[in-house]
């Protein structure tokens, strides 16, 4: 063997601890541990004893959820979430999904009457849109928002009803009589959603339409990089924004720090308070999760312990 070679080999054994060291953390269920509670000095000192050492709180678990797909598909075993739901006191998902809708609300999914998405995105791709959501009347689609076609579309064109899985696990928790708190209101996830302008939005849609076998690509990619518990290449690849300009890129990335990163630190606070009571069950959006943004970096940059649960 020659020297070079040898020297190459030696490279590539020495970097393999590092490269096991950093590789991606996979998981969809983590189970968190707040920080220890202490007494500050002062306390000490005014009471003049050590005070009792306080019990750890029960246990609580953080679920990334994914909002379209089967259980099969998913890889979830809902018996597994049920016994981690039935040993909780709260479950806390991000709105409630049996919120009555209110006709205040319309105007943030429906377009103008005199402003169809049609005109917006031109007859030929209001067609290839129709195709793509076989399942939703002509009228409905001339009045729904880019946003919210754009929502269908990665979700393979599945509407969100009684079997999806946060709706699944809020019925479960029902059922459960446990005490359910939502990290939002169903007005407040809409304007999340609704951020950025239609007219934006609406090029952002167009130039999805003319590549429309991109977003079929990417809705595979999700369920894969779901099924296979890999959220950080699933967030690389909603990143990537393949087949966008610069000039969509950059309207998505406004919608992404609305419906991710705003919504991550609006979320945060009340749930450290519950993790820190402890026998809370948390199931929000999958990529909610992971990122330098993300919940757990958050979690565990406060001092909470975040250990993936084999799922």
């Amino acid at each position: 063997m020659q020297m070079s070679q040898a020297l190459s080999l030696a490279l590539v054994f020495c970097s393999l601890p590092a490269l096991a060291q950093t590789a991606p953390e996979r998981g969809v269920l983590f189970k968190i541990t707040p920080p220890l509670a202490t007494e500050l000095p002062a306390q000490i000192e005014q009471e003049g004893a050590m005070p009792a050492p306080v019990p750890p709180a029960p246990p609580s678990y953080l679920l990334g959820t994914i909002h379209f797909g089967s259980p099969q598909e998913q890889g979830v075993d809902y018996a597994v979430l049920e016994g981690l739901l039935n040993a909780s006191a709260t479950f806390v998902n991000e709105a409630d999904v049996g919120s009555a809708w209110l006709p205040e609300y319309d105007h943030y999914r429906w377009l103008p009457v005199e402003t169809p998405l049609s005109g917006m995105i031109g007859k030929e791709h209001f067609t290839l849109a129709q195709a793509l959501l076989p399942a939703v009347q002509p009228k409905d689609l001339q009045r729904m928002k880019p946003w919210a076609v754009l929502a269908l579309l990665e979700a393979r064109g599945e509407s969100a009803d009684g079997t999806m899985m946060d709706a699944r696990l809020q019925q479960l928790a029902k059922a459960s009589n446990k005490t359910i708190v939502h990290l939002e209101t169903l007005e407040q996830q809409l304007q999340a959603l609704d951020c950025v302008p239609s007219q934006e939005q609406a090029v952002v849609l167009d130039e999805r339409l003319q590549k429309s076998w991109i977003l079929r690509i990417e809705s595979a990619e999700a369920m894969a990089f779901y099924r296979s518990r890999n959220l950080d290449a699933w967030l690389a690849s909603i990143d990537r924004m393949d087949g966008l300009s610069d000039a969509a890129k950059a309207i998505e990335q406004r919608s992404r720090i609305c419906l991710l990163e705003d919504r991550n630190a609006r979320w945060i606070g009340p749930l450290e308070t519950l993790f820190r009571d402890g026998g809370g069950f948390v199931a929000v959006g999958a990529v909610h999760l992971v990122g330098a943004d993300g919940l757990i970096a958050r979690l565990r940059n406060d001092g909470f312990t975040v250990e993936v649960v084999p799922f």
